[in-house]
């Protein structure tokens, strides 16, 4: 008897320890299922001397912050650098705001940079032939056709995205369009994106505040498309410059191509939509076949006839821009609003950002016959990055792509180092002299806007090189009245593809040459109606049919 009793406490005891152990590891358990769903493991921060039994890492560890991995791992990738040339540089070794991040990081990165002005013809046959790749690759265009994901190069990402997009799912909530362009038919995301702000670089009307002082027309009374079209005339009238010559003035410049953003004074989108849209009921329309796009282009024709419009607009360039202002002759343009203060600063190349008024002034959105009131933003997915199938670790890749998305590195590649490039006072970010000046291309040598790199236009990037009033134009009014395009890119099934690749681009060329000869008077305005039953025979209906299947089906993404 005693005998069995001891047996049966033994067996009591070993019950209690397992129970115990049982607790023991459920607790384990549930400590790490919080830092997977995104709680930040205490330690990680830069400098902590604290530890985790467990650093973050794509073994199982990371949660969206650095480091990505406790073993430094190099990666190789196939890119470009297609940012502006303005503000970009291509020299990798010399982008130390970009080697502090794979630093944080602790990634390594052997990057193989082509000029952007032959990339596709040279990434091209490599992603045909499919051989010797590396880990990642910029795409040279957003693979339409799904030609370069069906062929088996890219791997799928979609589980990946479930476990380590912290950053890119926040970037998902925030641009709700962006998720949905990524996605296939199939609901499958093969690329990651570069992620374009509209926020605060948004294509707004800009005045010269000099020209309306002198005329008489100063821009807080500048209100209606009415209040616009008289300072127009004021300026055609009058030697706004003050050079002595009083018809070298013009009171409207538009680069070719970008007459279309006046669009948005009707509430048409003819830019990035490529004139379509969808209405406030879903509907797709066509915007080159509305009766509003009649307004707008009487208007025009009547400003290239009374000499308001530069008499040139449909082959306006870049270098013709930038020689009228430096003659201080342009009255107004759309444009992005962060180039006020580089058109400020070549008109008078003394001109001060921190003690001078702007010259070229962002207004208020002008309110059009319809009571529309818009800044054109713009598609929120750039460039597309695959991870290949030849890469051996593509947790880790992905996890550190999606560190890229985090503000940390937003921050950092926009803004630079604290302490060098910036200081925060009181919430606000004081830039270095050397960063604002800008000698030599000090921004884009070290990094600010490069996009060879899956990431993403921090929202206050382009505000850091701009004026006080511009940031609170941007920030307070014109944020406001974004108008982004609503028919954006898109996957499609190979029978809506056909379609869009037998009419897309001839109506696409018809619009164009037609906008031009409406507004010259080639074209008269009598012959609107024959105009859209010519844009009915060539399919639109057919091409307008497909974006509402594709629009239909984004809206749906979740």
């Amino acid at each position: 008897m005693k005998t069995k009793r001891n047996i049966t406490k033994l067996m009591l005891i070993l019950l209690c320890m397992l129970l115990v152990i049982s607790s023991l590891a459920a607790c384990g358990k549930d400590v790490k299922d919080d830092t997977a769903k995104g709680g930040k493991p205490s330690g990680t921060e830069k400098g902590s001397d604290k530890k985790d039994d467990k650093e973050p890492s794509a073994e199982g560890g990371y949660s969206g912050s650095a480091p990505v991995t406790e073993e430094e791992k190099t990666f190789t990738i196939l890119t470009t650098n297609s940012g502006s040339k303005l503000s970009t540089s291509s020299d990798w070794e010399k982008m130390t705001w970009w080697h502090e991040a794979l630093e944080r990081a602790n990634i390594n990165l052997e990057l193989e940079i082509i000029d952007s002005s032959a990339y596709g013809d040279v990434v091209r046959p490599r992603l045909a032939a499919a051989a010797d790749l590396p880990d990642a690759i910029k795409l040279p265009d957003k693979d339409p056709d799904m030609s370069y994901l069906n062929s088996g190069i890219f791997i799928e990402l979609s589980d990946l995205i479930d476990e380590y997009g912290y950053n890119l799912s926040k970037q998902f909530e925030i641009y709700d369009s962006l998720k949905a362009e990524v996605t296939t038919p199939d609901g499958e995301i093969y690329y990651l994106p570069y992620i374009y702000t509209p926020h605060n670089n948004s294509r707004t009307l800009m005045v010269n505040d000099a020209f309306a002082e002198k005329v008489g027309k100063p821009l807080s009374e500048m209100k209606t498309l009415d209040d616009y079209y008289d300072y127009l005339v004021a300026v055609k009238e009058a030697d706004a410059n003050e050079n002595g010559n009083p018809d070298d003035e013009i009171p409207l410049f538009m680069r070719a191509g970008m007459t279309k953003l006046w669009g948005m004074v009707w509430g048409l989108d003819l830019s990035d939509g490529g004139g379509y849209q969808a209405d406030e009921n879903g509907n797709i329309i066509c915007g080159y076949i509305d009766d509003r796009y009649l307004e707008m282009l009487t208007f025009f024709n009547k400003l290239y006839t009374e000499g308001l419009l530069y008499n040139e607009f449909a082959t306006a360039d870049l270098d013709t821009q930038n020689a009228l202002f430096a003659d201080n002759q342009v009255g107004s343009l759309i444009h992005f609003v962060s180039n006020c203060t580089g058109y400020s600063q070549r008109i008078d190349p003394d001109w001060n950002i921190d003690t001078d008024e702007l010259i070229i002034v962002p207004v208020e959105p002008l309110e059009g016959p319809h009571g529309d009131k818009y800044a054109y933003g713009r598609d929120v997915l750039g460039s597309i990055y695959g991870i290949t199938t030849e890469c051996e670790d593509p947790e880790t890749l992905f996890a550190f792509f999606d560190y890229l998305y985090s503000e940390e590195i937003g921050i950092l590649t926009w803004y630079g180092l604290e302490g060098k490039d910036y200081e925060v006072s009181n919430g606000d970010y004081v830039f270095s002299d050397e960063f604002l000046d800008n000698k030599d291309n000090y921004r884009g040598v070290n990094g600010f806007n490069f996009d060879g790199l899956p990431s993403y236009q921090f929202p206050g990037g382009y505000m850091a090189t701009q004026s006080d009033k511009v940031r609170d134009i941007s920030e307070n009014v014109l944020n406001k009245h974004l108008m982004n395009p609503t028919v954006t890119f898109s996957y499609k099934l190979d029978s809506e593809n056909e379609i869009i690749q037998e009419y897309a681009a001839d109506l696409a060329t018809y619009f164009d040459e037609n906008l031009t000869a409406f507004i010259m008077g080639t074209k008269p305005l009598s012959e609107w109606d024959s105009y859209v039953e010519t844009v009915k025979s060539m399919h639109v209906d057919d091409i307008i049919e497909v974006h509402q299947a594709v629009y239909d089906r984004q809206s749906a993404v979740e």
